[in-house]
């Protein structure tokens, strides 16, 4: 029988202006529209056309500054996920909306009507990503000094979730439940009909041991980072045990690795455009990058020295051993630290990147499907809203004739387009 869902899941995150730092300069792209109504609805609107299972948004809670100022030569906006779902909820009526959302600076009662009602607003439409927050500057914004403990945040997460899930339960069976854990303690109904889905599809973006355990015993989607085609099969299997050693089914669990992403009709058209990328991420903005991702200041320091490991690892707002490993190959083959910021610019944090023809990206994703080293794709564009129109129109085509992706979607609610019963 044929699958009418197609063998590979495509999810489009669609933050800001893309994943090159630089790539607002382009003269195609347009960054001012970052805070336009119509250009969210018209993304959406093209990622539907495309068949994508889900658009996905993060969140930020701590300010992008270094050395407490905003740096000038960055264009990263991160506006309110929420807020950005709900209008391309009316744009659209099909694709699944998910939002970041942490549960170490939320409250469960608020969260969950969120969700209710993006999902009710969307016809079950909601999904949550859940991630527990890392950058340690958002503690201060919510009267704290520092994150809790890795291991805390994970432990509150599922605290959370649980908690959630009363609200929920709630509104579909029309009960008060009381709930007691070490984290929350509460007597609570959610004040609204029950949502179309019952709840949010639930996605969570497992990398270290507590966050795939958390996954594992939760999780119906995984946002993950593999950058090799090894690594994503190395990460597969080791979820789809971890979610069988939990009692559950790794079928009903998609693995969906971020991939970003440059197109071009010719390979060397692709790398003469990844080449422009990097020109237009200049030195300046290279470091201020870097410096505003770790929290610390490196435009003190002179761009053409060594990197100065021991000033970073010292004062940084990351854990030194972190920031250790991550220099340590540059630091060992004497690069500078301009060329490490320049390398750090250009790739998407940690994320597999693809460059070449609409025909070669389709190969590539179907030799992932095919080595069972993820169930789909977490695209994400060098820079919007060009690269997300090419892919639809170049490459959505090419997957399809193969019938590796729907042509059209099978029900109307998230889970429908994961294969899932609502």
């Amino acid at each position: 029988m044929e699958n009418l869902n197609g063998r590979l899941h495509l999810w489009a995150f669609l933050q800001g202006i893309g994943f090159y730092p630089g790539g607002w300069r382009d003269e195609d792209a347009t960054p001012a529209a970052v805070f336009d109504r119509t250009y969210y609805e018209r993304v959406a609107r093209a990622a539907e056309a495309g068949c994508f299972d889900a658009i996905v948004f993060g969140d930020q809670l701590q300010g992008r500054d270094a050395a407490g100022r905003t740096p000038g030569r960055l264009a990263i906006p991160t506006l309110d996920p929420f807020t950005l779902l709900s209008v391309m909820a009316g744009a659209t009526s099909h694709i699944g909306l998910v939002a970041t959302v942490s549960t170490t600076f939320n409250e469960p009662a608020e969260v969950a009507a969120k969700f209710a009602a993006l999902d009710h607003l969307s016809g079950g439409r909601a999904g949550w990503n859940i991630v527990t927050t890392a950058h340690v500057n958002a503690a201060l914004n919510f009267g704290e000094t520092e994150l809790l403990d890795k291991t805390l945040r994970y432990e509150r997460a599922q605290a959370f979730l649980d908690a959630t899930e009363v609200f929920w339960r709630s509104a579909c069976d029309g009960k008060s439940e009381a709930l007691k854990n070490a984290w929350f303690d509460f007597a609570g109904k959610l004040a609204m009909p029950c949502p179309p889905q019952g709840r949010p599809l639930i996605v969570q973006a497992g990398q270290s041991p507590d966050g795939r355990a958390f996954a594992a015993g939760s999780a119906e989607a995984i946002f993950c980072a593999a950058p090799t085609i090894e690594a994503g099969r190395d990460y597969r299997n080791d979820m789809r045990a971890r979610i069988a050693a939990a009692g559950r089914d790794p079928n009903l669990v998609k693995i969906m690795p971020g991939l970003a992403f440059i197109l071009g009709s010719t390979e060397d058209e692709a790398r003469a455009t990844q080449a422009r990328m990097h020109e237009f991420a200049d030195d300046a903005l290279c470091i201020e990058y870097l410096s505003e991702s770790i929290g610390y200041d490196l435009t003190v320091h002179a761009p053409d020295a060594p990197i100065p490991i021991e000033e970073i690892a010292a004062t940084c707002e990351f854990p030194p051993a972190d920031i250790r490993k991550m220099m340590a190959p540059a630091i060992e083959s004497g690069r500078s630290l301009k060329d490490f910021c320049r390398d750090y610019a250009g790739k998407p944090r940690g994320h597999g990147i693809f460059v070449g023809t609409p025909e070669q990206f389709a190969d590539h994703m179907e030799t992932w499907i095919d080595a069972e080293a993820c169930d789909g794709f977490t695209l994400q564009p060098a820079f919007m809203p060009l690269e997300l129109d090419v892919f639809c129109a170049e490459v959505v085509p090419i997957l399809q004739q193969r019938g590796l992706l729907r042509k059209a979607y099978q029900g109307s609610q998230l889970r429908n387009h994961l294969g899932m019963a609502a």
